[in-house]
This record gives C-alpha cells, structure tokens and sequence, in this order.
C-alpha cells in the first residue's frame, strides 16, 4: 500500500488516502526509468558494474575491463583511443615519426600495447624498429601472439618490474588510469630499464592533477607530469597530449619518498 496526504480540505477527516493496487505500488516514474537505465549504462562503459568492490591488483582490474568489455570500440577491446582512425592515434603516429626520425630510435617498448590495433600499421613504416609490447592482460598478450606472430609481445605488470631496455619507451594513456602510488611505481620502473627516451601521455592541463580514488574499472583522469607532484622538467617535445623526456632528466624520480 501506498498513502499519501489527502488534498481535498472535505476528505480530512480520514487524513490519508490510499491506493492498493500493486501496479501502483511499483510504478517508476518514465524519467526515474529513464536515469536508472542511463546509470547503468555509465556504469557499464566505465567498468564498473562488476565487481562492487574495488579490485584486489591491476591485473584483476584491467583484466576485467578486458573481459567485460567495458572500452571496446568496433575496431578495438582497448577503446576508441585505439581506432585507427581516432584523433589519439594520428597524434600519436605523428609524434613516433618524429621522435624516431629525430631521435635515431631503432627499438621500443610499448607499455601498454592493449590489443595493437594500430601500431601495425606505423611499423611497417618503419621495419627496422626493435619492437616489444607489453601489457598487465595475459589474455590480450596471447591474443596478439596467436594474431600477430611476427612480433614480440610480453605480460608485464611495470608497477613491479621493468621493460628490458630500449631506445624509446613509449606509454600511451597509461598513467592516467592508475593510482597516484602506481604511477610512481611505472614511472621508477621505466627509469631502471635503463632505456634512454620516454614518450608518454601528459596532458596539457594546468591542474591540480587529482587522484583516482580507487583501483576500480575503467576510471581515469587527466594528468599532467609537468606539475605538481610529479614536476618533470621541460620536455624535448610536447604536443599537449604525449610528451618526449630523456630517461636521465628523470633519475630523481627514484628518489621520490613516495614510491
């Protein structure tokens, strides 16, 4: 039963009226369906309709956005960052053909590699390139073995442990996903690979640069390495979403507390 006050002064007698239909009892109203409906989309998306908790490691956590498919696009498990035909892609195939020219880059790390959707297509522009992709998710590693066997692919949580050397280290939209203290981690970790150059996601944001607030799904935020805490010196390129630093500008990360 649902009651509510009676409105007609005549009726006050009784001080409630009430309506014993079940079919009025569980009535949503169109827009409270409509939000529920959205909200579970959102939720969806991001990664987060299960679990309810926060995950227990980075491996459980973006193995599930993999399984669950919580980023696929129609071209990619990892999102629409990773379509070929995306704005994030084309920046980033313009700032590797730089970078390699500029730099005489002859091997890469990709950390993380997510499902090489487009890298293909930059490497064969560039044949002679080293390259190894790492990534948390074993089953997208197996994956891209069994599709793509002519390259070398690696499981590799970098929070924990290093990428083998190389010319350049390069870590599209990473960082962004991880808790500040795992960012710490990657960062300390690509300066002990003994790799000589970084290209990683920085975002051209005037901050402050805020903390995820849990291991959870799909989450992210912007970040900018250039402010605070993390003040990474100028870079030697920057194009407002990837930026080039030389490994031994970074050595102070090492030195960080906080890591």
């Amino acid at each position: 039963r649902t009651c509510s006050p009676i409105p007609n002064p005549s009726a006050a007698g009784s001080g409630a009226a009430c309506d014993a239909s079940p079919e009025s009892a569980n009535a949503r109203p169109p827009e409270s369906m409509m939000l529920n409906r959205l909200h579970k989309w959102m939720r969806k998306r991001l990664g987060l309709r299960k679990p309810k908790r926060a995950h227990r490691n980075l491996k459980a956590r973006f193995s599930h956005v993999y399984r669950t498919r919580a980023w696929a696009s129609e071209q990619s498990a990892s999102g629409p960052g990773s379509d070929r035909t995306s704005g994030s892609v084309r920046q980033a195939c313009i700032a590797l053909n730089r970078v390699v020219l500029d730099h005489g880059i002859r091997s890469i790390a990709d950390a993380p590699c997510g499902d090489f959707n487009w890298m293909p297509a930059f490497l064969s522009d560039h044949p002679d390139i080293d390259y190894v992709g790492y990534d948390i998710v074993d089953e997208m590693i197996a994956a891209n073995r069994a599709i793509h066997p002519e390259h070398r692919f690696v499981v590799l949580d970098i929070t924990r442990r290093p990428p083998d050397q190389a010319d350049l280290i390069f870590s599209k939209d990473m960082v962004n996903h991880l808790l500040e203290r795992d960012v710490w981690r990657a960062l300390a970790n690509m300066v002990r690979s003994g790799s000589t150059y970084l290209l990683i996601t920085s975002n051209d944001d005037p901050g402050p640069n805020a903390d995820i607030q849990e291991n959870f799904g799909g989450l992210s935020r912007i970040l900018n390495l250039r402010i605070a805490p993390y003040d990474f010196p100028p870079p030697l390129y920057d194009d407002g979403y990837l930026a080039l630093w030389r490994i031994a500008d970074l050595k102070f990360i090492l030195d960080r507390g906080s890591i």
